[in-house]
């Protein structure tokens, strides 16, 4: 009973801001729908806390690990947030200066002295947000920062970078791979993404397509594509919670003996982690979760224990 009404609490908490923008949107007022939603974020974050703090309350101390415990100190006096670490707080967007390039069309910031572009009609403002959250997500102390001593890309490395985004990931390594390939499905990004890699068009091949289990007009699997093509030795993968499907698609792929590397997001669904991680040991991967937890605040679904691991790194050699 008890835990059936904590999870119907937490659904209650993140279906507030559904219920509250056709609300807001009524309101012509700009000011007045600004503070209605801070007025809504506070409302939740305090009602998120208070589940979380209740549910830990309920455990043997021996139960929460160390890391969790760090998590729920930092709570006690700092609001919830994705990334529930003190190291947040040094990255303003205010300090983010952005250009714009008038042949192209589009606006930039520079990430290791390289133009990282962005889609168009994003204002400065958004940009300066956008890539403030890019720089925080990948901090050395974050919880779903892809490259750490012992894991990291190589000379000879094929990269597949499935879920691209903006592209930061393989900006900073472009130079250091053989090849990459950018799978992002989302057809507003792929002009930037275009822009970004001009210079390295001999060794980038950009992917305007969703990567499943299924293939359809805008759907493919990693097996399809690589069918007669140099396999990749290096995945990272970060589908919104597609992670599963997508494996299923490349079981041909995961399964022969070349060497691989994979990391990959494990917070966007409930247990996530655990069927992630099983997947990939029973492909004969040897796995580790990234340090630290995160919390996906936005998921109706988020039930306990809450805090999610970010990432999971694997390794067959």
């Amino acid at each position: 009973m008890i835990n059936s009404l904590f999870t119907n609490a937490s659904k209650t908490v993140f279906n507030l801001k559904p219920r509250i923008k056709p609300i807001v949107k009524l309101i012509t007022n700009k000011k007045i729908r600004e503070v209605l939603f801070y007025i809504n974020n506070k409302f939740t974050e305090c009602t998120f806390k208070r589940i979380i703090f209740q549910y830990y309350d309920t455990l043997n101390i021996k139960e929460i690990d160390t890391e969790k415990k760090a998590v729920l100190e930092y709570l006690k006096f700092n609001p919830a947030t994705l990334f529930p670490y003190e190291f947040t707080k040094k990255y303003k967007d205010a300090d983010i200066k952005v250009f714009v390039d008038n042949e192209k069309k589009l606006k930039y910031v520079f990430l290791d002295n390289k133009k990282l572009y962005f889609k168009k009609n994003c204002t400065e403002k958004q940009i300066k947000k956008l890539f403030s959250s890019l720089l925080l997500v990948q901090d050395i102390e974050s919880p779903h920062r892809y490259l750490v001593d012992g894991f990291d890309v190589s000379k000879n490395d094929i990269v597949a970078d499935i879920g691209s985004a903006e592209g930061d990931f393989s900006l900073k390594i472009v130079e250091k791979v053989k090849r990459i390939y950018l799978f992002e499905s989302n057809p507003e990004l792929i002009g930037a993404l275009q822009a970004t890699f001009e210079p390295w068009k001999e060794k980038v091949t950009i992917v305007n397509k969703y990567v499943s289990d299924k293939i359809t007009d805008k759907r493919i699997t990693l097996d399809s594509f690589f069918k007669n093509k140099e396999l990749p030795s290096f995945f990272k993968i970060d589908v919104e919670g597609a992670e599963y499907d997508l494996l299923c698609g490349a079981k041909q792929l995961l399964s022969n003996n070349k060497s691989i590397k994979i990391v990959m997001a494990s917070y966007h669904r409930h247990n996530d982690e655990n069927i992630l991680r099983e997947e990939l040991n029973n492909k004969g991967f040897k796995t580790e979760y990234s340090k630290g937890y995160m919390l996906s605040l936005w998921d109706n679904q988020l039930i306990k224990p809450y805090l999610r691991r970010g990432l999971i790194r694997a390794i067959k050699i």
